[in-house]
């Protein structure tokens, strides 16, 4: 059977609202019913496998569809495309989705910090449909795959989304009994162990437990990170009408954290990118997320369906670094060259409490198919943010000669306090309704709108006091889909986003009278189902843009900032996933991107006709395996990425880069060998880009896994 069918079975069965499982119990239904049914029949036979790397059915448009089915440009990033790369973090696994690059401590931001279509989506990270905006850096390990949605999407998610969401997809409960456990080492001293284990517990229930430990050094000499998580998952009544999950994620690290080298003269200070100018003795980041779930799912019958989630989650996050900076006015470099290590001290503390509750329906209505989602979201969030200060100051280094390993002066820890101690509470009440209407055989139209009420409240020390923001907004999502066959998909898509000025937990006198930023975006594309249905094929022409970003201008006005300013990026995506031919996979992508600031007023004026901050030209990708017989496969890919701005005046430059990765495993039935390499070339690049400093990603490194499967 082609796999176009067997994929088009799978979602229908996920859109029965993931359909009644082989043991379930399904609806009661009339005498005069039973009469019609046929005696039941029983058919066994090997379950066709997919390709690895397709795509496959998501929920990222917050109903169970094909990746066809959405009017918008969606990337899905599979646990085998995560296991064939080793890629054991957030930041690892995002390698292969266009148009996505990544920031360095950002604005005194901790943690995972990226950008998309050119706009910042910090913001915009979620853990399986519900807000993940603390800030920390996420793992893999207890990951199913990543769904990257593209453009606007504040009819689904609510505040935010200039240029997309990223949405995290958790691994949950099953009916099967399996395990494996996994143990890798490699050169930099890394070591890292994890555990996958599922068992099934009586007719329709499972339990799970994924946990995971890492310690690594690095090739910056005094760099490293210890991390350990774990996270028990609990399902039953799985295919039954009722259906009950409880899962726990807990993840807690210990680095010696990284800020790369400053800038001169408008580009990366020329030095070998080994050089660490941080204090390995002193910096540390010291983070912990803890996140409780549980969820209701009633199914009415096979097309109607109400599911609840209630979350809560806890996060610590701690951090001492350097940041390395030349003094202003430098005009020459040696190796003498004083570099001030500028102290990066702060902390914090943030409790969320989320309630979402999706009500699904298919059926007829005035003559047209329809398939219905109306919710409501409710949230409340808290932080507490504070700096941290030494009394006893960083001790300078060189260019040439920065010794890491620096013995700290007396007393350097002590009198340490806490200053600038500021929360933050915020209330979120978001109800949103969709409709999926059927006009024709071919074609559907998807009309959406929410409204969101978002209340803020900012309490600072005395004299500053308090602050409160308060804003109201309706979004609207509008796709248009053309569908002659199972196999193409032609659409058109609008959809709008706002950003409310106490979105990331601060406000200040004048953002607290100022109204949100407008965004909206505008898409058009095509996707194909190629290869009978192995490979999926995609590409989308796009422009993203913020209509009122906010600009300051001290001699207009005191007491908001002018929401005057503009600016679009303009794209093109090209994407394919899948299968080519029995034994040969891959995972491609490039984006081509023009990001302009069209307006700017004030302090802003200066970035008019400037390129966003990391905003490169171009990003590609490729990554591949071929399975040479029924055990050994390659694989091996480059990353790509242009030139980009680390600033909005566009006077420091980060040269682009290329990545070769490679791969070779060896799977029997009962354990796999796997060998990776990356920056197979051994080439020195940067990645992480921030205004004041630029990181370098990782020269060559060889990790060899072995995996024991039970």
């Amino acid at each position: 059977m082609p796999r176009h069918h067997v994929l088009a079975a799978a979602v229908s069965a996920a859109l029965a609202t993931q359909a009644w499982g082989q043991s379930a119990t399904p609806p009661a239904k009339p005498d005069a019913e039973k009469e019609k049914e046929l005696k039941p029949v029983t058919v066994t036979d090997q379950r066709e496998r997919l390709p690895a790397y397709q795509p496959g059915i998501t929920s990222v448009g917050k109903v169970p569809q094909l990746v066809r089915d959405i009017p918008q440009s969606v990337t899905i990033v599979p646990e085998a495309l995560m296991h064939d790369r080793n890629a054991d973090t957030f930041k690892e696994a995002l390698r292969n989705v266009p148009g996505l690059t990544f920031n360095a401590g950002e604005g005194g931001r901790i943690g995972d910090n990226i950008t998309l279509r050119g706009y910042s989506v910090v913001g915009d990270l979620y853990l399986d449909g519900i807000r993940d905006v603390a800030q920390y850096n996420r793992e893999t390990f207890d990951l199913e795959s990543i769904e990257v949605l593209r453009g606007s999407a504040s009819m689904l998610y609510g505040r935010g989304s200039t240029g997309g969401i990223v949405n995290q997809v958790s691994k949950e409960a099953g009916l099967a009994d399996e395990g494996v456990l996994a143990v890798t080492g490699g050169n930099h001293d890394y070591r890292r162990a994890t555990l996958d284990v599922n068992r099934r517990v009586g007719e329709d229930a499972g339990l799970r437990l994924n946990a995971m430990r890492t310690k690594a050094g690095s090739f910056r000499d005094g760099v490293s990170t210890d991390r350990r998580g774990v996270a028990p998952a609990v399902r039953f009544g799985i295919g039954r009408p009722d259906e009950f999950a409880a899962a726990y994620y807990y993840l807690k690290y210990d680095d010696v954290p990284d800020y790369g080298v400053p800038y001169f003269q408008g580009r990366p200070a020329p030095v070998p990118v080994e050089r660490f100018y941080g204090m390995a003795k002193a910096d540390y980041q010291r983070d912990r997320a803890g996140i409780a779930t549980a969820s209701w799912t009633h199914r009415f019958d096979a097309t109607t369906s109400l599911r609840t989630v209630l979350r809560s989650g806890e996060y610590e996050r701690n951090l001492w670094a350097v940041a390395p900076r030349l003094a202003g006015g430098t005009t020459a470099i040696d190796d003498a060259t004083v570099v001030n290590r500028q102290r990066q001290a702060r902390g914090g503390e943030e409790h969320t409490l989320t309630s979402q509750t999706d009500f699904l329906a298919r059926g007829e209505a005035w003559g047209l198919k329809h398939q219905l989602l109306v919710g409501l979201e409710l949230a409340r969030e808290k932080a507490e943010r504070w700096s941290t200060i030494g009394q006893v100051p960083n001790p300078p280094t060189t260019l040439g000669s920065p010794d890491p390993f620096v013995d700290l002066p007396a007393g350097f820890f002590d009198g340490i306090t806490r200053s600038n101690d500021v929360s933050y509470t915020a209330n979120t009440v978001g109800v949103y309704a969709q409709d999926t209407v059927t006009l024709a055989p071919a074609w559907k139209l998807v009309l959406g709108a929410r409204h969101d009420r978002f209340d803020a409240d900012y309490r600072r020390p005395e004299p500053a006091g308090p602050l409160s923001r308060l804003d109201q907004v309706w979004s609207w999502r509008t796709g248009l889909l053309f569908q002659p066959d199972d196999r193409q998909t032609w659409y058109a898509a609008y959809g709008t986003s706002f950003n409310p000025s106490g979105e990331l937990y601060s406000l200040d006198e004048r953002g607290a009278n100022t109204p949100p930023e407008k965004n909206r975006n505008v898409e058009v594309g095509t996707k194909w189902d190629l290869a009978d249905g192995d490979l999926s094929f995609r590409v989308a022409a796009y422009r993203s843009e913020k209509t009122n970003e906010r600009n300051t201008d001290l001699a207009v006005s005191v007491e908001q900032n002018l929401l005057s300013g503009r600016r679009h990026t303009d794209g093109l995506e090209i994407e394919a996933a899948g299968r080519l031919t029995p034994g040969w996979e891959i995972f491609a992508g490039a984006a081509r991107q023009r990001g302009i600031i069209d307006e700017a007023t004030g302090s802003q004026a200066n970035t008019l006709g400037r390129i966003p901050i990391n905003t490169p030209k171009y990003t590609a990708s490729l990554w591949t395996t071929y399975a040479i017989d029924g055990h050994w496969k390659v694989g091996g890919g480059v990353e790509a990425v242009a030139d980009r701005y680390g600033n909005t005046t566009n006077t420091n430059l980060v040269p682009g880069y290329r990545r070769w990765d490679a791969m070779v495993s060896y799977t029997a039935p009962a354990y796999e060998v796997r060998l990776n390499a990356l920056n197979l070339l051994d080439e020195a690049l940067y990645e992480g880009v921030y205004q004041g400093h630029v990181v370098p990603g990782a020269r060559r490194s060889v990790q060899l896994t072995v995996e024991y499967k039970f």
